[in-house]
């Protein structure tokens, strides 16, 4: 993470990221956290603000003050194709089948 290059640094952030995770890492989250607010300040990846931020809520930091406009508008939108598929059954039948008619 300490690497010259913005883009090396973000790739080993987001890779770190589920490693960082696991309980007996715990204690080492500071550094990626640190890490994942630079990257925000920064980086205009989708994917990679939105690891950044995930990482961020599930390690119990506010992420409020880092999200823009995009972050906010996609995180609505991932909200929105989840109420729709859950709420979508299928084949219509209400069972966990699945339809080769559009929408897949």
């Amino acid at each position: 993470m300490g690497h010259d290059d913005a883009a090396v640094r973000h790739t080993v952030l987001v890779t770190a990221i589920p490693l960082i995770e696991h309980p007996l890492l715990a204690q080492h989250q500071a550094d990626p956290a640190d890490h994942a607010r630079r990257l925000l300040a920064t980086s205009t990846n989708r994917h990679d603000r939105d690891r950044a931020l995930e990482a961020l809520e599930d390690w119990n930091h506010d992420t409020s003050g880092l999200e823009n406009a995009s972050d906010i508008a996609a995180r609505e939108h991932y909200a929105r194709l989840r109420t729709a598929r859950a709420s979508w059954d299928g084949d219509g039948t209400g069972g966990d089948s699945y339809s080769d008619v559009p929408p897949f």
